[in-house]
């Protein structure tokens, strides 16, 4: 018996030394490869997203079609995503394609964030793009692809445990998982502690590309990086720090002790990545944030320049670009941009007051908002107006707006994955024909 054991460990290990793992890089690859995964299942496709917006309905439909050919499809969601809820179309849609949706179990997990997808028991695909239109066109994400036993089976496990709403014991993980926690003797994930273990384990230098800065362990943990003389470099993107504080106090606290800080404008850092020492990463979805590492379901994985070569300095490469194309100043404290730019442009102006011009090709009303966009996709840049406001403007609104030309001038920012300005008087909007 022990030597069959020892033979089964011996051909996993060569299994996994003999498996590749390679890098998507976010908006360069598009969701291409996304949709050539799932077009090549055969049996089984396990889904677990946060969040997935109407714009990915090419994902959908991928998945209708491999239900068609006999793939059974699982998708695993979280029922409540900050700022909302699941989006009923994209829901109904899988359901109407023989898709089984299930939503995560309450109170087991403040959110499921954890995004990834098992193909056949073969391939995994994860890290920190959610199924949403600006993943693949506006946002700094970085994803692994790998057909490694250990992280396949790994992954597929705890999905087929998180799906029943089950514990899984986790103290052995060869992937980093949050929460790190015990409950009830079982340990569910690590995620601190590999962090934690990366910062304070760097000899030289850190490189941080990250969405967030919240968690004071880790904020501590950096400072005292600096004083040991470690070079730490730290990347984030821009947001006015009276609105937002889950990136730029922290960071700019780690200014003042001594770290690096830029700010890419764009595209838009959502990003959750450690380098350290030049030739160690963490690369996932968990964020800097005592939530993120301690009550959500969260996934990441630590790969070598060593073991890894071509995705690590592929996306090492990459940081190194956003370091150079970033800014030491946050563009949300700088002032107007001048003149008139197309409405294209405007998600290069982060954080920015501009003017942008275009013609209106769709308005929509909700519950509580109003929309002017200039395409019709569902992540495209768009005009916000609020009930308090619709009196203002041309009547009937939004209707009276659809097919104008028109200059809007505000604040470009972003909320759930869609670059847009908020409009609240008619002084910031002009029809110009």
């Amino acid at each position: 018996m022990k030597r069959i054991l020892i033979t089964i460990t011996l051909l996993l290990a060569f299994s996994a030394s003999a498996a590749s793992v390679s890098l998507m890089v976010e908006p360069d690859a598009g969701v291409g490869r996304v949709i050539q995964l799932i077009d090549g299942a055969q049996s089984s496709i396990r889904i677990k997203i946060y969040l997935w917006t109407p714009s990915r309905m090419d994902v959908v439909d991928a998945l209708g079609r491999a239900v068609k050919r006999g793939v059974k499809v699982r998708v695993l969601m979280e029922r409540e995503p900050a700022g909302g809820r699941p989006n009923i179309d994209v829901i109904e849609a899988l359901r109407d394609r023989g898709v089984e949706v299930r939503f995560s179990k309450p109170f087991r997990f403040v959110f499921i964030h954890e995004k990834s997808m098992v193909i056949d028991d073969r391939i995994v695909w994860f890290g920190s793009g959610n199924l949403t239109g600006s993943t693949f066109k506006a946002n700094r994400e970085y994803m692994l692809i790998s057909d490694r036993p250990d992280w396949v089976h790994e992954v597929a496990r705890v999905f087929d445990a998180d799906w029943h709403g089950q514990r899984v014991d986790l103290s052995h993980a060869v992937l980093v998982w949050s929460p790190d926690r015990v409950v009830r003797g079982v340990r569910e994930g690590n995620s601190r502690e590999k962090v934690l273990g990366l910062i304070n384990g760097a000899k030289k230098t850190l490189f941080l590309e990250q969405a967030g800065m919240v968690d004071e362990e880790v904020i501590s943990a950096l400072e005292n990086a600096v004083k040991r003389g470690v070079y730490v470099r730290l990347v984030g993107s821009p947001a006015d720090p009276e609105e937002n504080t889950y990136f730029v106090p922290g960071a700019e606290r780690l200014r003042k002790h001594g770290v690096h800080l830029r700010y890419l404008p764009s595209p838009y850092v959502h990003a959750k990545v450690i380098v350290a020492d030049g030739n160690t990463t963490l690369v996932g979805s968990i964020n800097m944030s005592q939530s993120s590492m301690n009550a959500n379901r969260e996934l990441g994985a630590i790969i070598t320049a060593a073991d890894e070569p071509r995705p690590f300095f592929r996306l090492l490469r990459t940081m190194d670009a956003d370091w150079k194309n970033a800014r030491a100043d946050n563009p949300f404290l700088l002032p107007p941009v001048k003149g008139v730019i197309p409405w294209t442009d405007a998600p290069k102006y982060y954080g920015r007051i501009v003017t942008v011009e275009g013609k209106i090709a769709q308005v929509e009303s909700r519950t509580g908002v109003a929309f002017l966009k200039f395409d019709t996709s569902p992540d495209g840049f768009r005009l916000v107006f609020f009930p308090s406001s619709y009196s203002l403007f041309d009547q009937p609104f939004p209707d009276a707006y659809l097919g104008k030309k028109v200059r809007a001038t505000g604040r470009v920012k972003i909320y759930a994955g869609a670059y847009e300005m908020i409009i609240r008087s008619p002084s910031q909007l002009e029809v110009i024909r």
